[in-house]
């Protein structure tokens, strides 16, 4: 049986990828247009429509106006052409750096699973497109006030776990924990310390879950967190069956959450909690 073990992780070092790409040359007279940012996400609220901006830059400034011309990356697109909108020109106004391309959400046909838009450049006025893409997620929501389910909160253990921890609570059981609003109007977030009965070192870290039309949808752990606890890595959590919350009442929620995604343990497991306002 594989065996539980703290990590000790004495730095974090940025790696590049290994693979392939066909990069621009630059001679002094190109420029390079891109997105300033890979991905963001688009909440757009039952029958309604949403907009978010998104940031499109070039490697120089110019005295005059330049385009940018933007398209659907179809390959990489589930979204329906109804639910979208944007044009495909974003300028650059002279002497700067970056332009916005807005892109509106429509509410046609989109659901709570979500759909994705894949944008790519096609080109810039005296230079060249970069061959990233930036993927918008289109997703829709309930209307959540900015104080629902918000506060102070029991956690508690309900079932699951992983043979090699012995099937202790990932998040402990029995503590208290503040929920907070997230990045998104939906998200919410709590500290926790995974794994708190083995006694270990590791700091606590930030558990996400959204709020998705009387749904709880467990997010994981915040980019950049690891829960410090594994077998030759760190245990992380994911999405499984959605837990439940009902509409317009947060006393009480379930939270359901895949743990061990990457298998460094074992199988993937299960685990459910309960969350009960106090």
């Amino acid at each position: 049986m594989k065996k539980i073990a703290i990590l000790f992780i004495g730095a974090l070092f940025m790696f590049t990828s290994c693979e392939e790409t066909q990069s621009p040359i630059y001679d002094g007279s190109q420029t390079l247009a891109y997105f300033n940012g890979t991905s963001s996400t688009l909440e757009v609220e039952i029958n309604d429509t949403n907009t978010v901006d998104i940031s499109v830059g070039v490697s120089t400034t110019s005295s005059t106006d330049r385009t940018v011309m933007v398209s659907v990356d179809a390959d990489n697109t589930s979204a329906t052409s109804g639910m979208y909108s944007f044009s495909s020109t974003v300028t650059i106004p002279a002497n700067e750096f970056f332009g916005t391309l807005t892109v509106t959400g429509i509410d046609d046909g989109l659901t709570t699973a979500g759909e994705t838009l894949s944008l790519k450049i096609d080109s810039v006025d005296g230079g060249v497109g970069s061959s990233q893409v930036h993927t918008v997620s289109l997703v829709e929501i309930c209307p959540i006030a900015p104080t629902f389910a918000t506060g102070m909160y029991n956690l508690n253990f309900v079932s699951g776990g992983i043979g090699a921890a012995g099937f202790a609570p990932a998040l402990g059981t029995g503590i208290t924990v503040e929920l907070v609003g997230g990045a998104a109007s939906t998200e919410r977030t709590f500290n926790v310390k995974c794994y708190p009965s083995f006694g270990f070192a590791n700091p606590p870290v930030d558990f996400s879950f959204s709020l998705v039309c009387g749904t709880t949808v467990a997010n994981g752990l915040l980019d950049g967190q690891v829960s410090g606890v594994g077998c030759g890595g760190s245990i992380a959590f994911g999405p499984s069956t959605p837990g439940t919350y009902t509409v317009g009442d947060d006393t009480n929620m379930t939270l359901i959450f895949a743990e061990d995604t990457e298998e460094i343990c074992g199988s993937v497991a299960v685990t459910s909690y309960t969350l009960t306002k106090i």
